[in-house]
Formats: C-alpha cells, sequence, structure tokens
C-alpha cells in the first residue's frame, strides 16, 4: 500500500460503514444463524451415528460363521422341518452330501454312477418330499433314513 491509499481510507473511514453483516444487509442477504448452522452440525453428526451403527450392526451379525471343526446337532423335530434349499447344475452326490448336512438325514440308495446325474432346483419343504421330488425328476429310488 502506498501513502494515498492509506490517505484515502483514512479520510473516508467510518466505524461500523465497512461492516460485513451490513453488507449483506444491503444485497438483501441474510447471514445464517448461529443456531441454523448448530442443526447443520447435529444433522451431520446424526447421520454419522446411525451409518457407524448400521456397519458396526451389519459386521456383528455376518461375522458369525461356524468353523469346520464345530459339531452340529440337530433335535429330531428339528429334521422335519421345512426348509429351503437350492442346486444349480449339480451332481447328484454332491445334492444327497447337502441333503444329509441341511436335514440332518442319512440319504441312502445312490445309482452307480451319481455323478452322471445332474439336478437344477429351489425346493422349500422337508427332506421326505425333496428325496421323493428328486426321485420323480430323475428316476431314482433315494431313500431317507434317520442318522
Amino acid at each position: 500500500m502506498n501513502e494515498k491509499d492509506i490517505e484515502f481510507i483514512a479520510t473516508r473511514y467510518h466505524r461500523g460503514r465497512f461492516s460485513v453483516d451490513n453488507g449483506w444487509k444491503r444485497l438483501g442477504i441474510l447471514p445464517i444463524s448461529l443456531w441454523r448452522r448448530y442443526r447443520v452440525a447435529a444433522a451431520v453428526a446424526a447421520m454419522v451415528v446411525l451409518t457407524a451403527s448400521a456397519v458396526i450392526i451389519y459386521k456383528v451379525n455376518t461375522a458369525t460363521s461356524i468353523s469346520p471343526q464345530t459339531e452340529i446337532s440337530i433335535p429330531a423335530a428339528d429334521r422335519n422341518m421345512v426348509k429351503v434349499i437350492d442346486f444349480e447344475n449339480t451332481p447328484l452326490d454332491v445334492v444327497v452330501d447337502k441333503i444329509d448336512d441341511t436335514y440332518g438325514v442319512k440319504v441312502t440308495g445312490l445309482p452307480e454312477s451319481p455323478a452322471e446325474y445332474r439336478l437344477s432346483l429351489h425346493y422349500e419343504g422337508t427332506a421326505t418330499d425333496l428325496v421323493e421330488t428328486i426321485n420323480e425328476i430323475l428316476g431314482t429310488e433315494l431313500t431317507v433314513a434317520e442318522q
């Protein structure tokens, strides 16, 4: 700044005349109130907390897994429960193993070459009904026995 600029400012300066708030008022724009700032900050904080809570709940519910060494005992009452099971172009021996694991039963009567039989099926029902359906579809003679 040179001396002319300082002299210009010194002669024309009046306290409060060049206020930022007055400038906004002249333009017809009201400054943002302090409470509005707090409301926005509170809304952002609430979203952060809700998102973090949702992530934690999701991680806790999906992190539970069963290790391969864990043995599961299925009560007899659960063996006749309706369950959902899916197969997509799956060999019959894999289908039988999955039925054994899912329903807690032993399926017997596999044909000599079970890998030649393939099954694509979405099924909801009991193990006995599922085996009967497989027998009808593939022409096999599978039977269900309790373990």
